[in-house]
């Protein structure tokens, strides 16, 4: 078995590789930079769980995952021991890989756009990219995030993730740039 992380983050390795380490991340990680996996699986949202026999064959849908769940870790562990799939997992709804939508692909442009802002230095206009994202799609939770660390990176790489604030920063947005746009 192999254990592999995957790190969503617009702004690379260099803001995501301390984290990892922080979290004493041990096995294979990659930083995904252009959201390739995000838009592969239909991911909105952070952390998922992507589970593969030996084969390459998905046993688990993708989805949420929480390792201090104590029925995720223990189905995971005996998965890993035994290669049973547990029940639970074979009751789960697979969903199919689907097309972005219009506004789903616009928002990744503009992340992409983002991307490219960032590398030349150009922060803030990769901001207003990323908040133009948000707009088109706004349940996506990992363009959302992407522009959050930009903007307060403390909320993200140091110490443990900030619900709290992420939570209210929503709420704020729901009244302001999400209100406008609607």
């Amino acid at each position: 078995m192999r254990v592999l992380s995957i790190a969503s983050d617009v702004q690379g390795a260099d803001a995501s590789t301390p984290w990892l380490d922080e979290a004493g991340v041990t096995f294979t990680r990659l930083t995904d930079q252009r959201n390739e996996v995000g838009k592969l699986c239909a991911l909105k949202y952070v952390p998922v769980g992507i589970l593969l026999d030996p084969q390459g064959r998905l046993v688990r849908p993708v989805g949420l995952v929480s390792i201090d769940e104590d029925d995720f870790r223990a189905e995971l562990e005996s998965w890993a021991t035994t290669g049973e799939i547990p029940p639970s997992w074979q009751q789960m709804e697979q969903t199919d890989a689907r097309e972005l939508t219009a506004d789903e692909a616009e928002a990744d442009a503009r992340l992409q756009l983002a991307r490219v802002l960032l590398s030349r230095d150009k922060r803030e206009e990769a901001v207003e990219q990323l908040c133009q994202a948000v707009v088109c799609d706004p349940d996506n939770w990992l363009i959302r995030k992407q522009m959050w660390a930009i903007e307060t990176p403390s909320a993200f790489y140091d110490g443990p993730v900030d619900y709290d604030w992420q939570n209210r920063q929503k709420q704020q947005e729901q009244e302001g740039l999400l209100a406008i746009s609607n």
